[in-house]
This record gives structure tokens, C-alpha cells and sequence, in this order.
């Protein structure tokens, strides 16, 4: 059977739409494999050793990227990424192992780690985070040849006996000179319990703190009458006086210093002069002197230092007589 004119060129022009369609096809086929081949390829920035180097890598393994770079890993060595996955711009940080000294728990002992902080190197050697501090400090980038010290933190808690010590009552007596004390009841320590709570660090105490008192033997107060009265009876009356100052009394006759009897404020020596020391009394103040009477300090003396005074007599033999005796001395009031 003959085929019709019609049919015949029906298949030429199948068979020409179909030659002018293969070069379109293969040409679109090239393009998506070049761009998915653009696509899967990558741009990573790999730092090791002090330097930072860039490669353009297929591979999803950073290990392999690493090996393609020219880079090889030891067995401690290791690696972080920037990212979750290996994809364009990741930054691979490679950390070489460097050996370090960790104490612990009266251990020393000799690692060699890739770890890049001192908290990671503590962690990867089974030391606890909870009550440990470590030194240097757990974010501390790790060096070469460094020591790591780790320090068990813990807490105890005590209570032992201990004495209560007594108060002092301190009662004001009006019979009693100003600066005068008696003691008219002793004290005695009573007894408390006290809880405190140690801190220790690997075992030993650092310090104490006090948590809890409680007495169980409360102690008596130790009563002490104190003198309030500030006046003095002299030939005068009663007299007002600021201080009291127990002093080594001596005598002198006018001439003793100096044959015309002139003192150290210009004033002839007679009865009522004394001389002092200037940084215990300042000269000029009106003194009282048990056993002499009213007195000036207007005078000053070689022998006469800190707590002495010498009360001027006009008569040489009872001058003699007085000799060394202890005096109270009565600063008195302006």
C-alpha cells in the first residue's frame, strides 16, 4: 500500500521539529548542570597554625576540606566550625594539641589536649562544674605548658560550746571623783552555742561564718560604779576640775634653780609654784596638789619629765622633810 501525500509530509516535518528541538535540549541539560555544579560548590575559611588560608571545596565533611587545604590533623588535634554544616563562608578554627598540667584533688597530672578553653579541658577530664573553681579562669584560652589548678569548693557546718562573755554595767556615782572606777560586782562568763558554716577549699577552712547563737547559761553583768563628782575641797572652797593626773612629787627651795629664784614664766619662786613638765600640764594652768594645796605650774625642770611635778618650799628643812611621795594632781577648771 502507497502512502497518501499527505501523511508523508506529516512525517517530514515531525521528523524536522524533532532535529531543531536536540540542540535546545542539550543546551538547557548543560546549563543545570553547571549551575547545580556552582551551587554544590563551596567557599570555606580554614585557620591553622597562625594562618588563614581560603578553598573552594564540593565536600560536606570538613575533615575532607581540611585534607584538600594541604592541613593534616593529629590524633589529639581537633577542629570547630562556624556553622551547623560546611556551607559557603564557614570558618573551620583548627586547634592543635599542646600538653598542660591539671592538679586535682592531690592528683598532678600530664595531658595533652586540643581543648580550647581551660573549662573544656576540665570538662573533658571528668571535672565536675558544680563547686569547683578553676584558676585560671574556665574561659582562659589554653597555652602550651600551662597549669590548671582545680580547687574542690565545699561547706560544713559546725556548732561547738563556746563562753558568754559578760556585760559591764557601768553606774554613775556622785560620791566618787571624776575618772575614779570600783568595781562593785564581778562578772562571769556565761556559755553559748554557736553554728557556724566552714568554707573549705580542697579540705581547708578558708572561713567561718556565724548561721546560729543560742545561750544555754546566760552570765552575770560585771557592775562598775564610775565617779561623777567634779569638784575638789580645797582652802578655798570647792573647786571645779577638768582631769586628774597621779603624779611623783619632790620638793625645791627658791634658790635651787637659780641663785635669784626667777622661774621659767619670769615669776620669783615661792610656795604655790610648781614646776612641770609642759607636755603634761602646759604652764599656766592652776593646779590642786594633795598634801601641798593651791598651786600654779610656772615652772620647768631638767629632772622634771612626764609624770613628775616639784612643788616650790620656801623652807629648806621642810623641803627635806617632803622628800619623793606620790601626789594626785587636780588640772582644775578655768
Amino acid at each position: 500500500m502507497h502512502e497518501t501525500k499527505t501523511t508523508r509530509d506529516e512525517k517530514i516535518a515531525a521528523f524536522l521539529h524533532r532535529r531543531m528541538a536536540m540542540p535546545l535540549l542539550l543546551t538547557l541539560f548543560i546549563v543545570v548542570l553547571s549551575v547545580g555544579f556552582l551551587w554544590a560548590n563551596k567557599t570555606v575559611y580554614i585557620y591553622a597554625d597562625g594562618v588563614q588560608t581560603s578553598v573552594t571545596t564540593l565536600y560536606k565533611d570538613p575533615a575532607a576540606a581540611l585534607a584538600k587545604a594541604g592541613i593534616t590533623l593529629g590524633e589529639q588535634d581537633e577542629y570547630r566550625l562556624s556553622t551547623a554544616e560546611l556551607v559557603s563562608g564557614t570558618m573551620i578554627q583548627v586547634y592543635r594539641a599542646v600538653p598542660v598540667t591539671i592538679a586535682y584533688q592531690g592528683q598532678i597530672q600530664e595531658v595533652l589536649t586540643a581543648k580550647p578553653t581551660v573549662g573544656e579541658v576540665a570538662e573533658s577530664r571528668g571535672i565536675p562544674q558544680d563547686n569547683v573553681r578553676l584558676n585560671p579562669d574556665p574561659a582562659t584560652p589554653v597555652a602550651a605548658n600551662m597549669n590548671i589548678v582545680a580547687v574542690t569548693i565545699t561547706e560544713q557546718q559546725v556548732e561547738q560550746q563556746e563562753p558568754a562573755p559578760f556585760p559591764i554595767v557601768r553606774r554613775p556615782d556622785p560620791y566618787m571623783e571624776l575618772g575614779e572606777e570600783e568595781v562593785e560586782a564581778w562578772g562571769q562568763d556565761g556559755v553559748k552555742m554557736v553554728t557556724r558554716l566552714l568554707h573549705l577549699e580542697d579540705g581547708i577552712q578558708t572561713m567561718a561564718t556565724i548561721i546560729a547563737e543560742r545561750t544555754t547559761v546566760s552570765p552575770a553583768p560585771q557592775i562598775v560604779r564610775v565617779g561623777t563628782r567634779d569638784t575638789v575641797e580645797t582652802s578655798r572652797g570647792d573647786m571645779r576640775f577638768k582631769r586628774i593626773e597621779y603624779m611623783e612629787a619632790t620638793a625645791y627651795t627658791p634658790t635651787d634653780g637659780s641663785w635669784h629664784g626667777i622661774t621659767a614664766s619670769g615669776i620669783p619662786a615661792r610656795r604655790g609654784i610648781v614646776a612641770v613638765d609642759p607636755r603634761v600640764i602646759p604652764l599656766g594652768s592652776r593646779l590642786y596638789v594633795s598634801g601641798y594645796g593651791l598651786a600654779l605650774a610656772a615652772d620647768t625642770g631638767g629632772d622634771i619629765v612626764g609624770n613628775r611635778i616639784d612643788v616650790c618650799i620656801e623652807n629648806s628643812s621642810e623641803a627635806w622633810r617632803y622628800g619623793r611621795q606620790s601626789v594626785k594632781v587636780y588640772i582644775l577648771a578655768e
